[in-house]
This record gives structure tokens, C-alpha cells and sequence, in this order.
């Protein structure tokens, strides 16, 4: 008798128990997050697709368990401190950043507090100052660099136009990522008998300015990693491209989208999926200080329809090298 009275009651059970998670869950059982980004460069946007799609592979699904806090990129570099200080002050759980000037504007706005930052897109963090060392980064910043890979870049650059001589590139000097490109270009251009003209530019008018004044006796320009000339790089393509100049971008996209001849980069996608597999482990208990900085992977990309405009001939051997082609 008690036994039939026990089972009389277990569909009872099991109903209540059913609605009891139930409610639980909507209450707040499962931990949603906010990832607040900040960027100041419009064409690294692929990178927080790519951080995106890596979330969501990893259990993170848009509008369900994560939301992410982006208005586009600042371009105004004069106000990335002010986003910066907004995210923080919005309590995200972590900060995405796209480039070195964007990194540091997180670190000094989430100082005294406990939100994750996690970077991508940063040539140096270690001579930024962004971390204490690519092992064990230390503070509240971990991420993805590309490290310096100017001096293959600018070999493919001589490989695919072999009559080069002297090659035009625009940098900001208070800016360490171009500076450190630069460095590593300037050493190997004398191994391959190029002269690098070379043009500083500190606010958005000097860019301007060197990109309507390129200089006749220019036969390529060499893009580097630099957040200012990046707010204007499609202008800068547009006269490169009216010149039937070569061009070496510092990122495969750039060669995809922008119509830039070739690179030897980072791909954007990748990168931020890289990035999100830091965040899913610092989501799950780990310290950004005891996370290892990574390393982007590099591919090579040629735009064929860019070559074919500016009357130049690739060889086969060098496309068969390509990890991208743009037909």
C-alpha cells in the first residue's frame, strides 16, 4: 500500500522539481556576461567577428548567456579614454581591445578594478608596457599579439614586384607598433637594395597631408601596423592605386577587402578566435596574470585583380605559396 502511495505522488515530484529548475534558471541560475569593446581602427571590425564566432563555439550564445557593449570604432583617438572609462564604469566582465592605444586606454581605465582585459591586435606588449612578459603577463591583460613579422613582409613585398627601389610608408613616431615595424623593415631593406622613404604624421591632418603628397619617385608603399594612418588607410589605397603603385598591407583583410597587393599577417577572424579562447578560460576562473600572450598565426595574401590594374605579373611559384588569393 505505501509503495502504490509512492508512486501515486512521483509524477507530482517529478513536475515540481521540473519547475523548480525551471525558475532557478530564470532568477539567474545560469551567469550571463557583458564584453565591452573598444577599437579605433574600422578595418580590424573582422576581429571581433572572429571573437564572436569563437564564443558562440564555445557555448557563449549572443542575446542568451552574453551580450557585447560596442558603438564602432573611436577614431577620435581624443576620446578613447572617455569610451574607456564608460565601459568600465559599466561594470562589463571583460574588456575586448583591438590595437596597442586601445589596450592601454582599458588598463588605465579598469585600474582598482577587477575587469579582465584581453587584447588583440598588438605588436609589443611587452615594450608597451601592457604586460611583464609574454609567459606570464601579470595585472589584469592578457592577449593576442602578431608580433614583428615586417621583415618577411616587406620579402614576399620584393618577391612579388622585384623592381622596386624605393618604397614610401607614413608613421606615427609616438606610436610603438609602426616604430617597432619600422625598426625591423629598416634593417633588411638595405638586403634587398630598397630605400625607405619615410614620412612622420602625429594627428589626422599630417596624415592627410602625407597622402596627397606622395612623392613622385615612390615605386611601392608599405603599410605599417599604425593606429592613425589606419583611420584613413582607404584614402591612402585610393592614391596608391590611381599611382599603379604596389602596396604591402599589415593584414590579410586589407588585402581581402581593401585592394592592397599583398601581406604577410595576421588573419582578423583567427585572431579574435584566439582571443575568445582566453576569455572563455579567464570566464572560467583563471587569472589574465597567469594566461601566456599568443601568438597570431601569419598567412600570405595576394589580390590578383590589384595586380592586374597596376600592370603586374605574378609568377606561379609565388601564388603557389599564397594561403590567400584574391581572383
Amino acid at each position: 500500500m505505501k509503495h502504490n502511495q509512492q508512486q501515486k505522488y512521483l509524477p507530482i515530484l517529478i513536475a515540481v522539481f521540473i519547475i523548480t529548475s525551471l525558475l532557478l534558471l530564470a532568477c539567474g541560475g545560469q551567469k550571463t556576461y557583458t564584453v565591452g569593446v573598444l577599437s579605433i581602427v574600422p578595418d580590424l571590425d573582422s576581429v571581433l567577428e572572429g571573437f564572436k564566432e569563437g564564443m558562440t563555439e564555445l557555448g557563449y550564445l549572443e542575446g542568451e548567456n552574453i551580450t557585447y557593449s560596442y558603438e564602432g570604432a573611436t577614431a577620435d583617438m581624443d576620446k578613447l579614454d572617455a569610451v574607456a572609462q564608460g565601459l568600465a564604469a559599466a561594470d562589463v566582465d571583460l574588456i575586448l581591445t583591438i590595437t596597442t592605444p586601445a589596450t592601454r586606454a582599458a588598463q588605465k581605465a579598469t585600474v582598482g578594478t577587477d575587469i579582465p582585459v584581453v587584447f588583440v591586435a598588438v605588436t609589443d606588449p611587452v615594450g608597451a608596457s601592457l604586460v611583464d612578459s609574454l609567459r606570464q603577463p601579470g595585472g589584469n591583460t592578457t592577449g593576442v599579439t602578431f608580433g614583428v613579422q615586417e621583415a618577411r613582409r616587406l620579402e614576399w613585398l620584393m618577391q612579388v614586384a622585384p623592381t622596386i627601389e624605393q618604397i614610401y610608408t607614413i608613421y606615427n613616431p609616438e606610436d610603438r607598433s609602426p616604430v617597432l615595424a619600422l625598426e625591423a623593415v629598416s634593417e633588411v631593406a638595405p638586403k634587398f637594395g630598397v630605400e625607405l622613404m619615410t614620412r612622420e604624421v602625429r594627428n589626422p591632418e599630417e596624415v592627410v597631408a602625407a597622402i596627397e603628397n606622395i612623392p613622385a619617385e615612390a615605386d611601392a608603399i608599405f603599410f605599417l601596423p599604425d593606429s592613425l594612418v589606419s583611420t584613413r588607410i582607404f584614402d591612402f589605397i585610393k592614391a596608391a592605386a590611381e599611382l599603379q603603385l604596389p602596396t604591402s598591407g599589415a593584414n590579410i583583410e586589407i588585402v581581402k577587402t581593401g585592394g592592397v597587393l599583398t601581406s604577410y599577417g595576421m588573419e582578423q577572424v583567427s585572431s579574435g578566435k584566439q582571443a575568445a579562447r582566453l576569455a572563455d578560460q579567464i570566464f572560467s576562473g583563471i587569472k589574465p596574470a597567469d594566461l601566456p600572450v599568443e601568438t597570431a598565426e601569419f598567412f600570405l595574401a595576394i589580390n590578383l585583380k590589384t595586380a592586374a590594374a597596376i600592370g603586374l605579373d605574378i609568377p606561379d611559384e609565388i601564388l603557389l605559396q599564397a594561403d590567400v588569393i584574391v581572383r
